[in-house]
């Protein structure tokens, strides 16, 4: 949320072209923060597999 607003509401785009960019400019902020944000998890998730998987396989049956 506090990527997508302009402050407290103060500031504000009022020509149709600026709410455009201002809309733009949110969604990419969103997709700054999203993308690092899954590939870190992606990243997170594929070495706790890894490490999972080696236990499974050093633990005598």
């Amino acid at each position: 949320m506090t990527k997508t607003t302009f402050g407290y509401g103060d500031v504000h785009p009022k020509t149709g072209l600026g709410k455009v960019l201002a809309g733009f400019l949110m969604l990419l902020a969103l997709g700054v923060v999203a993308l690092p944000s899954g590939i870190l998890a992606g990243s997170f998730m594929h070495r706790y597999r890894e490490r999972h998987s080696k236990d499974e396989e050093e633990t005598p049956e």
